[in-house]
This record gives C-alpha cells, sequence and structure tokens, in this order.
C-alpha cells in the first residue's frame, strides 16, 4: 500500500509566491496544506549598490544565482536578457534556479542538480582551483546571505563582487491568525525552507503557542537548519529533504507524518 499525508494538516511557511506548488503536491497526497509565508521577498531600493547593469556586467567571467528569487528579482527590476554578456559562463545554485533561468531562455547553465547548495556547487569541476584563477565572479543574491561560497571562491584565486538584489521581510500577521495555526488548526508537521523562515517562525508565535510550535514535527532544507531548530527549543522529530525542492520535501514529509 502506498503512503499518503491521509488528511495531515501541513505548515508551509515558503514565501507566498514560491508555495503554490508544494502545496499542490502535499494536496494530490492527501494532505491539507496550509499557507503561512513567513518571510516575503522584496527587492533593494538603492540602485547605487547594486552591480547589475550592462557596463558592470561585462567585467566578469563568470555568475552565480544563489536561489530562484535572485532570478527573478534580478531580471524583473535590474537586468534584461540583452544585457546578459555572451562570454559569461552563468552558474546556479541547484535545479530550480536553473529551471527559473531555462524559462528566461538563459541557456547551458551550470548546476549541481536537486543539492542545491554551496558545497555541491562547489564541488563542481568547473569550481576547482585551475579554471578559477585570476577570474572574476558575481554572485547575486538576497541581502545577508552565508559568506561560504565567496570564501571558497576567493581561496580558489578567483576575485568575487556581489549583487543584493532582494531583502528577506518579516511579515505582518495579527496576533489572532497566529493563536488560530497553534490552537485551533493544530498543524502535524511544519515545512521550513530556510534559517531566516525558521527564526521568522518563532518571532510570529506568541510565547503561549511556542510549546505547540516546539513539539511539532519539522520537515527541514539543511542540516543547518535542524542544528537551528535545537538551538531555538524544537523539540520535535525532523527530517531533511534530501533533493532541495518540493518533491524532495513531499518525500521527507512522507517519510516523517505519511501513513
Amino acid at each position: 500500500m502506498s503512503v499518503s499525508l491521509d488528511k495531515k494538516r501541513i505548515l508551509v511557511t515558503r514565501p507566498k509566491h514560491q508555495a503554490e506548488h508544494l502545496c499542490e503536491l502535499i494536496t494530490a497526497n492527501g494532505g491539507q496544506a496550509i499557507a503561512y509565508p513567513t518571510i516575503e521577498i522584496q527587492p533593494v531600493k538603492d540602485h547605487d549598490k547594486i552591480l547589475v547593469n550592462s557596463n558592470a556586467l561585462s567585467e566578469y567571467n563568470f555568475i552565480v544565482f544563489v536561489s530562484r528569487n535572485a532570478v527573478k528579482m534580478a531580471f524583473d527590476h535590474y537586468l534584461s536578457l540583452a544585457s546578459l554578456p555572451a562570454h559569461i559562463t552563468v552558474f546556479a545554485i541547484g535545479a530550480g534556479t536553473a529551471e527559473t533561468l531555462s524559462s528566461l531562455n538563459i541557456k547551458n547553465v551550470i548546476h549541481a542538480g536537486t543539492q542545491a547548495d554551496s558545497e555541491a556547487l562547489l564541488n563542481l569541476s568547473e569550481m576547482q582551483e585551475e579554471r578559477l584563477t585570476s577570474k572574476k565572479a558575481l554572485i547575486i543574491r538576497g541581502v545577508g546571505g552565508r559568506e561560504y561560497l565567496a570564501d571558497n571562491l576567493k581561496s580558489r584565486g578567483a576575485s568575487v563582487d556581489y549583487a543584493e538584489v532582494y531583502k528577506r521581510c518579516l511579515p505582518e500577521y495579527d496576533v489572532k491568525d497566529s493563536h488560530e495555526i497553534w490552537q485551533d488548526i493544530k498543524p502535524d508537521a511544519t515545512v521550513i525552507t530556510s534559517n531566516d523562515g525558521l527564526n521568522n517562525l518563532v518571532h510570529l508565535t506568541p510565547e503561549t503557542d511556542q510549546p505547540q510550535l516546539f513539539s511539532t514535527p519539522l520537515v527541514l532544507m539543511s542540516a543547518r537548519s535542524d542544528n537551528l531548530a535545537k538551538e531555538l527549543g524544537f523539540v520535535s522529530v525532523t527530517s531533511t529533504a534530501i533533493d532541495k525542492n518540493d518533491e524532495g520535501l513531499l518525500s521527507a514529509l512522507l517519510d516523517l507524518v505519511g501513513e
């Protein structure tokens, strides 16, 4: 007999514009998806600090897009396809980001598949020292991302700049919305896709509801998020997605709370 979510209530904390497909997968597998975005993605307004224009881009040998949000915000607000110089090699953090680039007709994007993290990207042959020495890289990301990728590229001989094209903001909710989640709906599991989303979920949850939050099973994207959850006070069982995409999250959910 196949495993299903069997009417389990699943709290999805992904940004609103990224949650639809995962919610559909949860519903198709017998669960009830509850959208409760804990991050709002907004473009950065300070254009003077953003290195995404045709003159600046021509200096670079390669560009790394660290997320689908980075692609969307860059091309929605700062870049045009016509301004992407032909000589630049384009990297994506994973398959999902590469698919977003492909939808814009940007082909031959190099990525590390469904692993979708800096460590996997840095393991690619194109990212080894002999390919990077004296090269110039631009990382397109959100404000305040990890330094791990840039630090490793620099240690391998590349020079690195950032273009920070979006920021992650805390959504506004009425306290009664949170009470409804944890006192009335009482999710059977919560899906977390970033450390910011996890921190924001705790921030948005009144202290009186936090025991329920901390005891609810978690599906996470990384071991880093698992460690953070424990530091924040979660005592629930957790499952980390092997594939860093919606299908991977669904598989982790089925393993954790499926019947």
